[in-house]
């Protein structure tokens, strides 16, 4: 017989992502297979308590294809959610002997719920999800970017336009940085900057139409910030003294979407390339491109060659 599997159990209050009629709160459980990372079952309700007793239920007896049924040996948990699930097995005959333990570097599961949430919202999914280590790497470009406060010296005119090397494809985009007029700080990349002034004058419901493969950074207040995305922040060191926290979108078919690994990165490379531009603004404009490059933590370098407005 096959060993008996590790789980790793999530559960979150996701009220202010996903909205259910009738419901004042929603919450949503997730039980996914330690080894491999596939999801075993998911189960939303209108408690923590409530999801992971249906969750841990379901994933005995009805386990997601091609996940055969079994009886695991260990339930790995984050620490808030050590009592919970204890408290769920407990009731569930078949998990009594199962190990309920705190889980350690957990963001790679955590980036799995986000996807999944991502999903009830509407968003679509990318097929290659972006690895813990990637967004490390981007929440500390976007971090560089807040602390330099670029938009004290470009406004929404300033067009930055970048060519990105990056797993052997050549990409270009054209960006600029948001927050000069006060009213909405960010940083939007996207392929041809007629798009955004395309969008700029459509109506308000007609806009991601004309931002096929933009990347779009929202910043605004913590407490302006959907539950998701500030959770996101925290996990990747994002202080809670900054008064800005990213929320990020790409877009595909005119609709919002989460970021695809190799987006992640591109937005990653291209923050540093502008940044390093920034860093430049007084330097003598005969030489209006800068070139460097970013290393992901596989190994992976990515290059950039930016030129100023």
């Amino acid at each position: 017989m096959p060993d008996a599997p590790a789980w790793i159990v999530l559960a979150r209050d996701v009220s202010d992502s996903v909205i259910v009629g009738g419901q004042r709160r929603t919450a949503l459980a997730a039980v996914l297979d330690a080894e491999t990372g596939m999801v075993v079952n998911v189960s939303p309700g209108t408690s923590i308590e409530g999801v992971l007793r249906r969750a841990l239920k379901s994933a005995l007896t009805t386990p997601m294809p091609p996940l055969a049924r079994a009886v695991p040996r260990q339930l790995v948990v984050p620490a808030e959610l050590l009592q919970p699930t204890r408290t769920a097995a407990g009731r569930l005959s078949r998990l009594t002997d199962a190990a309920v333990i705190e889980g350690a570097n957990m963001d790679d599961a955590e980036e799995i719920m986000d996807n999944l949430v991502g999903h009830l919202e509407g968003r679509a999914q990318p097929d290659d999800l972006p690895a813990a280590d990637d967004y490390r790497v981007l929440y500390r470009e976007l971090r560089a970017y807040v602390e330099a406060a670029p938009w004290k010296r470009w406004t929404d005119s300033d067009w930055f336009t970048a060519h990105l090397d990056l797993d052997g494809d050549h990409i270009e985009l054209d960006c600029i940085v948001l927050g000069n007029a006060g009213v909405q700080h960010g940083f939007n990349a996207v392929p041809d900057a007629g798009q955004l002034l395309t969008a700029s004058t459509s109506g308000a419901g007609d806009t991601l139409s004309h931002l096929d493969g933009a990347l779009l950074v929202h910043l605004d207040p913590w407490r302006e910030m959907p539950g998701r995305f500030a959770d996101k922040a925290r996990r990747y060191g994002w202080p809670s003294t900054h008064r800005l926290v990213p929320s990020l979108t790409s877009v595909h078919g005119g609709q919002p979407a989460d970021l695809s690994r190799t987006e992640v990165r591109l937005l990653a490379l291209v923050v540093r390339g502008v940044l390093s531009q920034d860093a430049r603004r007084l330097v003598a404009a005969d030489k209006p491109s800068v070139t460097g490059k970013l290393t992901f933590a596989d190994a992976t370098v990515g290059r950039f060659d930016v030129t100023r407005p």
